[in-house]
């Protein structure tokens, strides 16, 4: 092998090993989309919104209000661990809050950039 294929064989290497470890795999985990202040629990959250009007929030209204008007950010519960969502604009966030979901993307650490979002299926 002359010099020029050794090159450019050690090119094509680098090149694919690179462009490998760059593509993360898909993960799909089963958890609950809340929001960073209530991330465990709304009570204490419901219970104050109805102190002060009388009226009695959902879970789903608690999470998507603490997001568009407190400046929360949406995360999912899962396992015991709460990861952070990358990509806070994701439509299916606000559709699915507060509820038990399949959440499809890629995960480098605790933060989790959404592809795809499911209903868990019901026990």
């Amino acid at each position: 092998m002359n010099n020029d294929m050794k090159q450019l064989f050690a090119i094509a290497i680098a090149v694919f090993f690179s462009s490998s470890a760059a593509v993360a795999a898909e993960t799909t985990l089963t958890g609950v989309i809340s929001d960073t202040m209530c991330a465990m629990g709304h009570e204490s959250n419901i219970e104050h919104a109805r102190e002060n009007s009388g009226r009695t929030m959902t879970n789903q209204e608690c999470t998507v209000g603490c997001v568009m008007r407190r400046g929360q950010q949406y995360v999912l519960v899962a396992n015991g661990k709460t990861y952070r969502i990358e990509n806070q604009d994701h439509a299916s966030l606000a559709t699915f809050a507060a509820q038990t979901v399949k959440m499809t993307g890629t995960l480098d650490g605790d933060v989790f950039k959404v592809s795809k979002v499911t209903p868990a299926a019901s026990k």
